[in-house]
């Protein structure tokens, strides 16, 4: 009889289990919006041109109207190696955060759906080619709000 009610109850934890990933699936946002990730930045401004920034808020969210505050951007002053700049963000009670940058042609880094009850509080490493900005939008009882840091890249680690 132990045996029985073991073997249903173990049938019953594995069906739970095996719908438990249908719903944490995530939305690919490089088929769902693929004229945002072709959004370049201009090259020659040496990173402090924010208009791919700007078309890029615009092409995510449909609007680029956005306020300072709500989000809490660490990252660097000094990046000693452009190959791995950590940047961590927290934004409480959003639904949607982008992160992007200028140091690169590519402006758009990654886009994340906050599920709910989730923990707006992330940590990432990306890569700067050169002295640029780091951008978060989150977006917050449908409201956008920005925070962004200049990071510099030196060139062999000097500092300087």
């Amino acid at each position: 009889m132990q045996r029985r009610k073991f073997l249903g109850l173990g049938a019953g934890i594995f069906a739970v289990a095996a719908t438990a990933p249908s719903m944490l699936m995530a939305e690919n946002y490089r088929k769902a919006l693929p004229k945002v990730w072709k959004i370049a930045n201009n090259e020659k401004s040496k990173g402090e041109d924010m208009s791919g920034v700007n078309a890029a808020i615009k092409a995510i969210f449909g609007t680029d109207k956005v306020e300072e505050g709500k989000i809490k951007l660490k990252a660097p002053d000094i990046a000693e190696n452009g190959a791995v700049v950590p940047v961590s963000f927290k934004a409480e009670g959003a639904k949607k955060i982008a992160l992007m940058q200028t140091a690169d042609p590519e402006t758009v880094v990654a886009i994340f759906d906050v599920p709910e009850r989730g923990i707006p509080n992330y940590s990432v490493r990306i890569k700067m080619q050169q002295t640029g900005h780091v951008v978060v939008v989150a977006e917050v009882d449908g409201k956008l709000y920005k925070a962004e840091k200049v990071v510099k890249v030196t060139v062999g680690g000097c500092g300087g």
